[in-house]
């Protein structure tokens, strides 16, 4: 019986040891480190090569990443603006080693960069979190991080 109990106990610790050092808990843990205005060498250091690097392109997805309650004119609004400023953006998928396009999967993180090289807005995780823009991109009411 010792060793049924000590078997299920190990094995549980096996399974707790994955989720907390795998890959991608690793990346998600780094994730919620990301900034605003952070240099193009201070992402690659927290999240590592991007999985696509894509010209800016449309935008249009990123109108169902605002916050709840966010009016539609004002999403269109501001993706018209991340558009005209962002020159690059960094697409991470949801597993390190799955491939990745610049149609962002569910799951993926996705950064936008200005001509500066420097974080202008991030989606965390591209099918749960709102997108984090810069203060006064959104009315107060509906602004993140």
């Amino acid at each position: 019986m010792r060793r049924v109990t000590a078997l299920i106990l190990l094995a549980g610790l096996a399974v707790v040891a994955y989720v907390l050092l795998s890959p991608e808990r690793r990346r998600e843990r780094r994730i919620a480190d990301l900034r605003l205005t952070a240099d193009s060498a201070d992402v690659r250091a927290l999240l590592g090569a991007p999985g696509a690097t894509c010209v800016t392109g449309g935008l249009e997805h990123l109108g169902r990443r605002f916050p709840t309650g966010t009016p539609p004119a004002t999403a269109e609004d501001v993706v018209a603006r991340l558009q005209a400023e962002t020159a690059q953006r960094w697409v991470y998928p949801p597993d390190a080693d799955d491939p990745v396009g610049c149609v962002p999967p569910d799951g993926a993180t996705e950064v936008g960069l200005d001509r500066r090289g420097r974080v202008l807005w991030f989606v965390r995780k591209t099918d749960q979190v709102a997108i984090v823009v810069p203060e006064g991109y959104l009315p107060s009411a509906a602004s993140n991080d």
